[in-house]
């Protein structure tokens, strides 16, 4: 996403791309890594935070309300993503 933004800036809004899988799998301070990271796409807007395919059975409730607090808190304009803001998007 991060990749995609640098490339096309705000001609076209993007959605998803955010792997379920790590839902399952990664540490909470990695998870949030990654969701933050992302996160940097929405600069401007022009991004549509969601899975990249349906939320599978092996994500718990727990992980999943998780990456949602972290798009709340996180997500809103203007956009505080601590040391992962990516300086070059905007």
């Amino acid at each position: 996403m991060v990749t995609l933004r640098r490339k096309y800036g705000h001609r076209i809004a993007f959605c998803g791309n955010m792997d379920v899988q790590k839902w399952a799998v990664a540490d909470d301070e990695e998870l949030k890594r990654i969701v933050l990271t992302k996160l940097n796409a929405a600069k401007g807007g022009g991004f549509i935070f969601q899975s990249d395919n349906s939320v599978p059975d092996n994500i718990s409730v727990d992980r999943y309300e998780y990456v949602i607090n972290l798009v709340r808190e996180y997500g809103r304009f203007p956009l505080q993503l601590a040391e992962y803001d990516l300086a070059d998007l905007s």
